[in-house]
């Protein structure tokens, strides 16, 4: 099968958000604005922007590592979107677009034939070549490595170099999900042969360099003079200021400390949004999933009555309109923001809440009297999340379920859930993913994430497989479709709610700059500062 894909060249409107440009994002759905369309449209039509000056970005979490082939928080994101490349990436419309990849072509179904851009350097100095792209992915799907990304990238059969700017992925079967995983950062970063230490010390080929870092404090990059986008980036430094609460970053960002921000909570952020008619702001699409993880390895959530207990004792849409005010809604695993349009959600098994069914079925599993679940352990440094578990805590135990919350730090927590050591219940949030599959991929018996919550499921792994690598975006959705019910049946996981994951909030001067669906600012390569 011939399928010669050529990029275009990188569009100019990708450069600047001119008035005409921004409504087209607004009408087709790329961006939504919460302040009259007028204002936003007519935030760069006076004045003059230039080159250089430094961006003040209010951060509400650290970076916890930096090395894209192994990082697991979303924190880290940022900054692995500003510091490295992929052979593809996303554009202001959320389609795919060349970054290291010139072109690609398909000599069948399973193959994918990359052309790479020459003359690009790592920030050390180092050329970029196929050696680099062979690397990384080798490194990827090396057990050794401990990659998340393992899963996502089971399909690729081999990478070989055909000469130092071309390389071959050969896939072992037809896989949806693949183009939409490299244009993902950090999920198709490269990274150089020769460095290993990336974690602290990152070598990128994106469009700014690392220059410091002081926890809790701030992390300050500086532009890259040797990115290989002609007069890009505009700015000499980014410095992304860290604050801890919505109040702080809203305070710095009303006092110009910050140049822009983001905020968690749709109800802080609507009321920020109308603090100035200078604001700029950009709710986010609906992206952000709340579950409930659940430890099966041992009794007693190893016995699916019991899972479905808890299921059944949850009233999501009153978690929904309590916490978020119905800035949301309540769904199933994949948001339906998610590229394919795979929202899934409608009748689920054991959604319904039913209180009394719930203790039916712990008596049942012998539990007559009811049940003390333990520890519960969601993020402290979400507020958002801390307050769901508290309602959930009450739900539960109206049905006779008991649990006790211990918020915890982010690292620990993420540390206790990729490993599996958390005893029970734990919440962390997932954030927008390159494809339904990534979100799937969690619940998948041979993952690392699904292997540390006890999933033994080959039937739920084949149902994964077979949606993955149908084509067909109709048919896509229904597989996806039959794969959550049946993760709903088996209550492998509580899903409670979905919703935009941040809500972005910038001063008028800063130009250029576009918001993402998948809440990176990779488009910081593109801004510049008015005045």
């Amino acid at each position: 099968m011939k399928n010669d894909q050529d990029f275009p060249t990188l569009p100019d409107e990708a450069l600047a958000l001119d008035r005409r440009h921004l409504l087209r994002l607004w009408l087709t759905g790329s961006i939504l604005l919460a302040c009259p369309p007028g204002l936003a449209m007519a935030a760069g039509a006076a004045g003059a922007s230039k080159a250089g000056g430094t961006l003040r970005i209010g951060a509400d979490a650290d970076p916890i590592g930096l090395d894209p082939t192994i990082v697991t928080a979303f924190s880290s994101n940022d900054f692995t979107a500003l510091l490295y490349s992929g052979l593809l990436r996303w554009n202001a419309k959320m389609e795919v677009e060349p970054d290291l990849a010139l072109s690609y072509d398909m000599p069948d179904e399973k193959t994918y034939v990359f052309k790479l851009r020459q003359g690009v350097k790592f920030h050390n100095g180092k050329d970029f070549t196929a050696e680099d792209v062979k690397y990384t992915f080798d490194r990827i799907l090396d057990p050794a490595t401990a990659s998340r990304l393992r899963t996502q990238y089971a399909s690729i059969d081999s990478v070989t170099i055909v000469d130092p700017f071309t390389v071959r992925f050969a896939l072992k079967n037809r896989d949806a999900a693949f183009l939409s995983y490299l244009a993902s950062n950090p999920d198709g970063a490269i990274v150089p042969k020769e460095v290993e230490e990336l974690v602290t010390k990152p070598v990128g080929t994106g469009p700014f360099v690392f220059e410091s870092y002081q926890p809790n404090q701030q992390f300050t990059l500086a532009r890259n003079p040797h990115y290989f986008e002609d007069g890009l980036p505009n700015l000499e430094k980014v410095v992304f200021k860290f604050y801890k609460d919505q109040a702080t970053l809203s305070s710095a960002l009303r006092s110009k400390t910050i140049d822009m921000t983001w905020l968690k909570d749709p109800k802080v952020a609507a009321l920020m949004a109308r603090a100035s008619k200078d604001f700029i702001s950009a709710p986010g699409q609906t992206s952000r999933t709340f579950p409930v993880w659940l430890n099966m390895k041992a009794p007693p959530l190893n016995d699916v009555r019991v899972r479905r207990a808890l299921s059944l004792a949850t009233d999501r849409q009153a978690c929904l309109q309590t916490v978020l005010g119905g800035s949301g809604k309540v769904g199933a695993m994949i948001p339906e923001s998610q590229v394919g349009g795979y929202d899934g959600v409608g009748e689920m098994p054991y959604y319904k809440p039913d209180p009394a069914a719930a203790k039916a079925l712990l008596a049942e599993a012998g539990f007559p009297d009811g049940i003390d679940l333990g520890d519960y352990i969601v993020v402290a440094a979400n507020p958002l999340d801390v307050a769901c578990a508290q309602i959930l805590q009450q739900q539960w135990q109206a049905a006779g379920i008991k649990v006790k919350i211990v918020p915890m730090e982010t690292a620990p927590l993420l540390n206790q859930w990729s490993s599996g050591t958390w005893a029970t219940l734990l919440s962390v949030a997932l954030s927008w993913t390159p494809d339904s599959d990534a979100i799937l991929q969690y619940l998948n018996s041979q993952s690392k994430f699904g292997k540390a919550m006890g999933i033994t499921d080959e039937g739920l792994d084949r149902m994964m497989t077979e949606a993955r690598a149908e084509t067909d975006n109709t048919k896509r959705a229904a597989k996806n479709l039959a794969i959550q019910k049946h993760i709903a049946d088996q209550a492998y996981v509580l899903q409670v709610y979905q919703y935009p994951l941040r809500w972005e909030i910038w001063w008028n001067y800063v130009e250029g700059y576009v918001p993402l669906a998948a809440n990176i600012r990779s488009f910081v390569r593109n801004t510049s500062l008015k005045g």
